[in-house]
């Protein structure tokens, strides 16, 4: 397991009675498509509104070193991520549910593969997580050339690779919680894997164009109804939207489907990712991360809505996070006592926020004050007079602490010692 970078320095959040007004997130789902979308920008995860409104900064210990990657959600919101060598499990608010170390996953030419877990995907109902490795071998022993192979875990812990299989392609997307697309180059680019099966072939760019070129990157629409894909190379790469015919949910392959919208030509292009109502679109450019209703060509209202961005994933979930990291830093009871119990949390905006410390079930701390921002931030409660003459006499104390913001809570417990 890799060590995580520390957050950055805590702004000291000074308690007083002054109140804000607060930021609200979940606001309406006024955006086409509704939902939210996850995405990376400055090596860090944000959330945001299908509009680019009400945009949340998730993590903050990406770095140009240590950038996370290919960010996905699940339909409650649950989000995964590539981070250094683990992929990272985690709520809204940016506390980390889990990290795992996936397996090595064995490639096209019988080579272990291990590193950088790319192409992260979490299945709709949050239990599995799809990853690829992707490399490049030239070691003498075999043809030079991109390697790339595919697995998967639970959400709950590191699965061995055997019990669901591996492919030797990438870009898994889920179709449903059993099956994913993916894609290999030349004779597999659109390929079908059913967990625990031989992936089945679908079909290439050839099956339908008198040119060919390359075909990947593919996800279809929560509905099974549309596919996108991304079509070419460089400068050519286009976004491809194709009618399916026939079901791709389950059971064999259905018939090539029919292209029926696309972009114009430029590089950069990647990502394609469905809103829950199978009409919009988002995908990023070298500008950002767009949008657009892709059931009409000729009006698609194609807007670039979150500059800067990339990697977008599109989910059902709205932006809705709560205050999230809530620690005691210092673990004595002593300094606590005569400085005040610190506490480290994560603010979901600017506004009021409000502390409650439990001794089982005594109050012995409350109070309140006004978050200057979103992220990470320190505050300082002092103890109930009454309370601090029975915790004087204790040798360890147990605390329950929470931290309320915009009527939505993060509790955590801590222990402090003489």
């Amino acid at each position: 397991m890799t060590h995580r970078i520390p957050h950055p320095k805590r702004i000291l959040l000074f308690l007083t009675v002054a109140i804000a007004a607060l930021i609200g997130f979940a606001g309406t789902a006024s955006a086409a498509g509704q939902g939210s979308i996850v995405f990376i920008k400055n090596n860090d995860i944000w959330l945001a509104n299908p509009d680019g409104s009400h945009q949340f900064r998730v993590t903050w210990d990406g770095s140009e070193d240590f950038p996370y990657l290919s960010p996905s959600q699940a339909a409650d919101g649950t989000i995964a991520a590539g981070h250094v060598r683990d992929i990272v499990l985690m709520r809204q608010n940016g506390d980390v549910i889990r990290e795992i170390d996936p397996p090595a996953l064995i490639n096209s030419v019988s080579h272990p593969m291990d590193g950088v877990p790319v192409d992260v995907a979490i299945s709709p109902n949050g239990k599995r997580i799809a990853w690829s490795f992707v490399g490049y071998e030239c070691d003498g022993t075999v043809n030079c050339g991109p390697r790339t192979a595919t697995g998967y875990t639970d959400s709950s812990g590191r699965t061995p690779v055997s019990k669901y299989g591996s492919t030797y392609f990438h870009n898994p997307s889920w179709v449903g919680n059993s099956r994913t697309l993916q894609g290999g180059g030349f004779g597999s680019q659109v390929m079908i894997h059913d967990l625990g099966q031989d992936p089945v072939h679908w079909f290439d760019d050839s099956d339908y164009a008198e040119y060919s070129t390359d075909l990947g990157d593919s996800e279809l629409s929560p509905d099974g109804s549309r596919l996108a894909s991304i079509r070419g190379y460089g400068s050519e790469t286009q976004l491809y939207t194709f009618e399916v015919s026939g079901n791709a949910t389950s059971g064999p392959a259905p018939p090539v489907p029919s292209p029926d919208c696309m972009t114009g030509t430029e590089e950069g292009i990647a990502g394609p990712t469905w809103a829950p109502d199978s009409r919009h679109l988002a995908w990023q450019n070298d500008e950002g991360v767009w949008t657009g209703d892709l059931s009409d060509c000729g009006n698609a209202g194609l807007e670039l809505v979150i500059p800067g961005a990339s990697e977008p994933d599109w989910g059902p979930a709205a932006v809705n996070p709560s205050p999230g990291g809530v620690r005691l830093p210092f673990a004595s009871l002593g300094r606590a006592l005569k400085k005040g119990l610190t506490i480290d949390f994560t603010s979901i905006g600017k506004g009021r926020v409000d502390f409650t410390v439990k001794l089982g079930r005594t109050v012995v701390a409350a109070d309140h004050g006004t978050a200057p921002n979103a992220g990470p931030l320190r505050a300082v409660v002092r103890f109930k007079a009454s309370a601090r003459k029975r915790l004087s006499r204790m040798k360890t104390v147990r605390l329950s602490i929470s931290v309320s913001q915009s009527g939505k809570t993060a509790t955590a417990a801590g222990t402090l010692k003489k």
